[in-house]
């Protein structure tokens, strides 16, 4: 004969409370496993955080270095320009001066025998 205990619903019999206590230590080591998949997820997205964060810093540094070295073609280009029209208008410069150095003589040129001419 089994004698058996009607208890919250649960029906035990004698050797019935190894399957309850087995029960329990399956329901806790589920809890234990759940618990630390929750930390071993937690731990991940810590890690993929930093791991984003960095990123977002490298890239923000390379587009920085890139912004810097289009700004420095930029100055080189516009500096070139402005030597080149420098070059060009002392150029430019230089021509009228040994234009207008070429009609003084000439005109020196004429004074001098006008001169002479009316000593004459």
């Amino acid at each position: 004969m089994t004698k058996c205990i009607i208890h919250s619903n649960i029906k035990l019999c004698e050797g019935g409370d190894t399957v309850v206590e087995e029960t329990i230590r399956e329901i806790r080591k589920t809890e234990q496993e759940a618990e630390e998949i929750t930390a071993h997820a937690k731990g991940q997205g810590t890690q993929l955080l930093e791991q984003t964060r960095q990123e977002t810093e490298q890239a923000k540094a390379a587009m920085i270095e890139q912004a810097q070295e289009k700004a420095k073609a930029a100055r080189e280009t516009a500096q070139a320009a402005g030597e080149r029209r420098l070059a060009e208008a002392l150029e430019s410069a230089e021509r009228e001066i040994a234009e207008i150095r070429k009609t003084a003589k000439e005109k020196e040129e004429k004074a001098v025998q006008t001169v002479i001419a009316s000593l004459v």
